[in-house]
């Protein structure tokens, strides 16, 4: 009797082990393709030609950068981008003043609404450039925001 409940004790004891080790294969397999170099240049055009190759890019404005056009705060700066076009895969956001322009990834699926919010932080006053694959293209919206009070060693 005593070791059926040593066995079942033990059997629970282990099962989160298990599992915690298989959805770490998981993830390993998943970020084997995330470009994380990409977060650690400091060039704009490098970080661009890297992500995108030569891709024509295309101004849309059926993407929406909503963002203040003055933060108090480099620090926190709220963003939301809403993408109205068809088939968005992913959605990149850059910075043309931070010493490392890539602020955000994202992929979406047919299942999920393409809406990212997110807080940034934002060493100077800068534009806020999204980038979104779909359809087969490349399209970008921008946002000026400008910093009072510098979130990067600011």
């Amino acid at each position: 009797m005593m070791q059926r409940r040593n066995f079942i004790k033990s059997g629970l004891a282990t099962a989160p082990w298990i599992a915690m080790a298989a959805t770490g294969l998981q993830l390993r397999t998943a970020m084997a393709a995330w470009p994380s170099a990409v977060f650690h240049l400091e060039d704009l055009s490098e970080a661009e030609r890297l992500l995108f190759a030569d891709t024509p890019v295309e101004d849309s404005d059926r993407i929406a950068v909503t963002a203040p056009d003055i933060a108090e705060n480099g620090r926190v700066v709220p963003v939301q981008v809403v993408i109205d076009l068809p088939d968005p895969k992913t959605l990149t956001l850059l910075s043309d003043g931070n010493p490392f322009p890539l602020l955000a990834r994202a992929r979406f699926t047919p299942d999920v609404d393409p809406t990212l919010s997110i807080r940034v932080k934002l060493g100077q006053s800068a534009n806020l450039i999204a980038l979104v694959e779909a359809d087969g293209r490349l399209y970008r919206a921008t946002r000026a925001v400008k910093v009072t009070s510098g979130g990067c060693g600011g």
